[in-house]
């Protein structure tokens, strides 16, 4: 079944800004990346990529891209939304042991450093 009126599945002014942002690291894009270290700049790129991703792919792997438009923006901008609730800091979905988080599986390459790890799981500030 063909969508005659679809709603707009993914706004292409957000798909944008990602992509120039994967391309230049410019923090004017997205403002609170102004204050991220390497390591958080590395795991948002990891993060913006696999959502990125999860765009582009849920169409063609379901063979279904042709019949309306099956892809949603949803997953990048809980990712984007994710990062910026952090204020700078690290994500909570960035810790292992908090399980509802659109943000990509968190491994020791992907993950705070250990310091800042030891201080959010004693649930010091």
């Amino acid at each position: 079944m063909a969508q005659i009126r679809p709603e707009r599945p993914y706004h292409d002014w957000l798909m944008d800004r990602v992509v120039d942002y994967l391309q230049t690291k410019d923090s004017r894009i997205f403002p609170f990346s102004a204050a991220f270290d390497e390591e958080q700049t590395t795991a948002f790129i990891r993060d913006l990529r696999e959502g990125l991703s999860e765009i582009t792919d849920s169409g063609s792997a379901r063979k279904s891209a042709a019949t309306g438009f099956t892809t949603s923006d949803l997953i990048l901008r809980r990712i984007i939304q994710e990062w910026q609730a952090a204020n700078g800091g690290w994500p909570e979905g960035s810790y292992p042991q908090d399980a509802v988080t659109a943000l990509g599986s968190s491994s020791p390459g992907d993950s705070p450093p250990p310091g800042v790890y030891g201080k959010h799981a004693e649930g010091e500030p």
